[in-house]
């Protein structure tokens, strides 16, 4: 992140670090202006130069070519913009689209950390690269092992364990490929089951469709029209609904994408563009030509295989029991998608709940954070902790503030430190080669304003400063491993080896939370003073006594005022802070549960047509059951048993189904099984309730038939 000020205030844009030939590597030449030069990126601190990304140079300056040469300030300093990003450029990562691009060697400028690009250490660099022609991933990954290496063998006290990582450039990173894979592949999954219980409705409403318009085909037949010219036209009106309703489907996509981003919680600066491109109407189009060819196929075959002696004397009112049978057979497969994706949809609804049950550690109510990092404009250590001082200070003094504290981060962050720990007498176990702890920094009154219970022990004071006994504060779940049984406050342990490292006395013993991910078992967490270790990037925390939302304004002004170039980084409530951990969880339980609920409408219009049908087909069969004295509530069993037993035949094998299907969905469940024993009844009592409600309507219709009528019309 970076400072940028035009109109006096502060803001926070997105940079990014590159070499002097990362552009040309990719091939991206500059929509205007030019890139970087290879000069550009030799000498730290020379070339003060920046590139554009396209969205940011027309939202924020209009577009204006005039820009090329000006200056723009960041984190302080002056750069020269020379050129601007095509406009559909966004470097290589999905979703992380940033605003400007510096030269590398401009990273102690821009950071404030002079030994930055010096610090062997220090790994916060990734490198792209092209292959050779006829080299493959394999063999740069071995020639990445060696050189790493090599590094380890040249540098042993910077570079004890380094190893290397080679990944296919993607705009999904390679560590996290295969989370968004499953994802979307499981999206893509129930996407194609929704297709396909719609595409059910959609085959036997032409199946239907055709044994009406037999009596017309055998006479066409008769005529001269051959088998293929009679499955043409099925054909053909089978593509033409499947075309149509594909159309229809890209006009409510249109209008349903930027609802489904508005999943995406505030907290996260990812920026997501589902732009309709000619990607996008191409494969719609596949999808549909190949849906209506599949799905006429049967209706076409079916409907023209022609007995014309038995179809003239039936005169086109019976399809036969063939057509029945397969049409029955449908719904059932219907029924039986349905009630996987019902199944999947509860588990990921209860998965949610249980998750937003879960006691993270802290209080999320009525309390807000705000993130800032003085670094962007290269505060020395005693200004930043003025900084910080008095920004709490100032916040404390808001009417309507309980308490303020501040961290170095939060929980339930994607950021995290872990250090290792040694303590006398305790012996890592056995292929364990030291205690890696996670930490975090915090102040005085941090516990106070997260909520978060002392069980033993004291908080931290304004006495545990620099130059002060170095302390710290454990969590139960730590005080539990290490100390079993035993008060831990008072003991002492060393961060580092017990020869070189520090050593900390504990002065409190803290309730344990959830650090990384609401799933996690209870996990050893250690907290240190923040006036002992100095960040140059943190996070207030403030307990207000009425809603959050309305001191969001005030916690920014008073920062600003204090120096109108700082920026915040992000300004949320705890709620909204939560909700970032929750985003899995919610998004797929959102999404599977609209699915279920649609799979659910589709299934019952599908089992409602055809024992709708069934029963026009069976008017003279059931005029005869009257006239000869059968009862309406005897027609009314006779109907609904049919219903009954495709939904039951369905019923079983989506038993099958999701039995195995839910099975996937493990990573992504809280506090649930997959083959949950309520949320599979609960499906099936649905599935079944409103299958034999849908069934009712045609099967009462059919009470209602005048046998005079019926006998007639035969």
């Amino acid at each position: 992140f970076l400072s940028w000020s035009r109109t006096g205030q502060g803001e926070m844009i997105q940079g990014q670090l590159v070499s002097g030939n990362f552009f040309s590597l990719l091939g991206v030449k500059a929509a205007f202006g030019r890139t970087f030069f290879p000069e550009e990126d030799q000498t730290p601190g020379a070339h003060p130069v920046v590139i554009l990304s396209y969205r940011f140079w027309r939202q924020r300056f209009s577009g204006s070519p005039e820009l090329l040469g000006t200056p723009l300030t960041l984190n302080g300093q002056k750069f020269t913009v020379i050129g601007v990003a095509p406009e559909k450029f966004t470097s290589l990562l999905a979703g992380i689209a940033p605003d400007v691009w510096l030269p590398l060697v401009m990273a102690p400028q821009i950071t404030g950390d002079s030994e930055l690009l010096a610090n062997r250490g220090s790994h916060w660099l990734f490198a792209v690269g092209r292959l050779k022609h006829g080299v493959g991933l394999l063999r740069a990954r071995a020639d990445a092992d060696l050189l790493a290496l090599q590094i380890s063998q040249a540098h042993p006290d910077d570079h004890q364990k380094l190893g290397a990582a080679v990944f296919r450039a993607t705009l999904v990173p390679g560590p996290y490929r295969g989370y968004v894979g499953a994802f979307t592949g499981l999206l893509m999954i129930v996407v194609a089951l929704i297709l396909a219980i719609a595409g059910v409705n959609a085959a036997n409403f032409l199946l239907a469709q055709t044994v009406d318009r037999r009596r017309e085909m055998v006479i066409r037949y008769a005529l001269g029209a051959n088998r293929a010219r009679l499955m043409r036209q099925t054909l053909v009106e089978s593509v033409l609904l499947a075309l149509l309703s594909g159309a229809a489907g890209l006009v409510l996509a249109f209008w349903t994408v930027p609802l489904l981003l508005q999943l995406k919680p505030p907290t996260v600066p990812i920026r997501l563009d589902v732009p309709a491109d000619y990607r996008v109407f191409g494969f719609t189009f596949l999808v549909s030509l190949l849906a209506g060819l599949l799905l006429g196929m049967v209706p076409a075959w079916r409907g023209t295989k022609l007995n014309l002696t038995q179809t003239l004397k039936d005169e086109g009112r019976s399809g036969g029991r063939g057509r029945a049978r397969l049409s029955r057979f449908l719904v059932a497969g219907q029924i039986a998608l349905c009630l996987t994706l019902l199944a999947c949809g509860g588990l990921c609804l209860r998965s949610l709940h249980n998750a937003q049950s879960i006691d993270p550690g802290f209080e999320t109510r009525q309390r807000l954070s705000a993130t800032v990092d003085v670094q962007t404009l290269n505060y020395s250590k005693s200004q930043a902790k003025a900084v910080f001082s008095s920004w709490i200070e100032r916040v404390r003094a808001l009417p309507g503030v309980e308490s303020v504290g501040l961290a170095s981060h939060l929980p339930l962050e994607t950021t995290s430190m872990g250090l290792a720990i040694s303590i006398p007498g305790y012996e890592p176990p056995r292929g364990q080669d030291e205690i890696g702890i996670a930490v975090a920094d915090v102040s005085s009154d941090y516990f106070k304003a997260m909520g978060i219970p002392v069980l033993k022990g004291r908080e931290f004071t304004r006495q545990d400063s620099e130059g002060s006994q170095l302390v710290v504060i454990i969590n139960e779940a730590m005080a539990e491993r290490f100390w079993p049984g035993r008060d831990p406050t008072g003991l002492s342990f060393t961060i580092g080896d017990l020869a070189s490292g520090q050593r900390y006395r504990i002065v409190g013993v803290v309730k344990t939370g959830r650090y990384q991910t609401l799933s996690e078992n209870p996990q050893p967490f250690m907290y240190r003073s923040i006036l002992q270790h100095y960040h140059p990037k943190a996070t207030l925390i403030a307990h207000t006594s009425g809603s959050p939302l309305s001191l969001l304004a005030a916690v920014r002004r008073e920062l600003q005022t204090l120096d109108p170039n700082l920026v915040l980084i992000q300004l949320s409530t705890l709620e909204q802070h939560l909700a970032f951990a929750l985003f899995p969880a919610r998004t797929t339980g959102i999404l599977l549960g609209v699915f279920g609920l649609l799979a659910l409408v589709l299934s019952v219009i599908g089992l409602s047509g055809v024992v709708t049908h069934s029963v026009s087909q069976r008017t003279h069969e059931i005029g005869i059951r009257m006239a000869l004295g059968a009862q309406r509530q005897e027609i009314l069993r006779l109907v609904m048993k049919q219903a009954m037993e495709i939904t039951l035949a369905g019923w079983l094998l989506g038993l099958g189904f999701a039995l195995g299907l839910t099975r996937f969905l493990s990573s992504l469940l809280y506090g649930i099984q997959p083959t949950d024993r309520l949320t599979f009844t609960a499906a099936s009592l649905l599935l079944i309730v409103v299958a034999a409600l849908a069934s009712y309507i045609p099967a009462r219709r059919a009470t209602k038939v005048d046998p005079l009528v019926a006998l007639r019309y035969e």
